[in-house]
């Protein structure tokens, strides 16, 4: 396993399967990394090499911690329930610079009839694209929703920052409506916004 292969499945064990896995999980979203590199997948990666992966990724997805062993958490993107996640409550729409959710145009249809999905996880994810599209924009993505955040809070929903600078929201009932919308865009490069040509809602 590689470090790309590593850092792939630390995010899909500590975002998705840890607690299946059995892993003990704290109420903060840390586990231990003795715990996951006894799995299988990882046998014969080290903690070194773990550091090596958190130290290197440059969207922010992990974040360690000694306690007073080594642990391991994914900063956001989990579909199971973190009770209390490391997430900063937006009380103003101004500390959201833009909110860009990131899909395949394949989807426009979808979306415009039913919203933007929280897709089983427990928020749905926003990049803050004006410092260049990192963290909360799939790589895969050739299309942009942006939301009004100012909008959606005075309809009371709520908005959150995680530690790698994701915006994230429940939505209403899992779901943002197409009412909150402001533009979508195609995108003629993901990490350069200048060049996104604004499409019809």
């Amino acid at each position: 396993m590689g470090d790309t292969q590593l850092s792939h499945f630390l995010a899909k064990i500590l975002r998705h399967e840890a607690i299946n896995r059995g892993l003990q999980v704290s109420e903060d979203g840390y586990v231990d990394v003795d715990d996951i590199l006894e799995l299988s997948e990882a046998r014969g990666r080290t903690e070194e090499d773990v550091r090596r992966i958190v130290k290197n990724d440059s969207k922010g997805r992990f974040s360690l911690r000694e306690n007073p062993f080594l642990q391991i958490k994914a900063t956001q993107g989990h579909s199971f329930k973190i009770p209390k996640p490391d997430l900063t409550l937006v009380t103003h729409h101004t500390q959201v610079r833009c909110a860009l959710h990131g899909t395949r145009s394949r989807n426009w249809d979808s979306i415009k009839s039913q919203g933007i999905s929280k897709m089983g996880r427990t928020h749905i994810h926003f990049a803050q694209g004006d410092r260049g599209v990192k963290s909360g924009f799939p790589p895969y993505c050739d299309m942009a929703i942006e939301i009004d955040v100012e909008k959606a809070m005075r309809d009371k929903i709520k908005f959150y920052i995680s530690e790698n600078d994701v915006v994230l929201t429940e939505g209403e009932n899992g779901f943002i409506s197409r009412k909150y919308f402001k533009k979508a865009y195609k995108l003629g490069s993901i990490m350069t916004a200048a060049i996104w040509a604004p499409i019809r809602a």
